[in-house]
């Protein structure tokens, strides 16, 4: 199996996570608004999952012989999901917010996939798979929330 690419992908996938769980605890915090309470438990769920999906893929990696990125100054060098600052903001606006995280996570998840194809990793296709059918129904929760 050809790793390099797929490690790097993994890797950035491992980052993004990482990144992407710190900025939901951020619009969990500081989230306001009449949708105040759906949008607090709703984001609270959201990085209870990313948490359990980074954990998934580094543990993948480390089968693979591979070694995910395990610090936070590693994530920041290679994300590509913008961390937020700590201000107060409104509930659809936080909604939005997440919606671009998860349409940048689904993209990145099918390149995750095809590399994994690429190199013949089943089990790492099937697993991107399940988080390609996550993201796309929250994109279309989200979608509809937002409508």
């Amino acid at each position: 199996m050809a790793k390099g690419n797929l490690e790097k992908k993994l890797n950035q996938y491992v980052a993004d996570l990482m990144v992407a769980y710190t900025k939901l605890h951020n619009v969990h915090w500081y989230v306001e608004g009449k949708q105040f309470h759906a949008m607090h438990e709703l984001f609270e769920m959201y990085y209870d999952k990313v948490t359990e999906d980074m954990d998934v893929v580094a543990e993948r990696m480390l089968q693979l012989d591979m070694k995910p990125v395990a610090s936070l100054k590693g994530a920041l060098e290679i994300t590509k999901i913008e961390e937020r600052e700590e201000r107060f903001g409104k509930d659809l606006e936080f909604v939005e917010i997440v919606n671009k995280d998860f349409e940048y996570l689904l993209k990145l998840t099918l390149e995750v996939k095809k590399e994994a194809e690429e190199a013949g990793d089943d089990p790492t296709v099937d697993i991107m798979n399940e988080f390609t059918a996550y993201y796309q129904k929250q994109l279309w929760m989200i979608k509809a929330t937002l409508a």
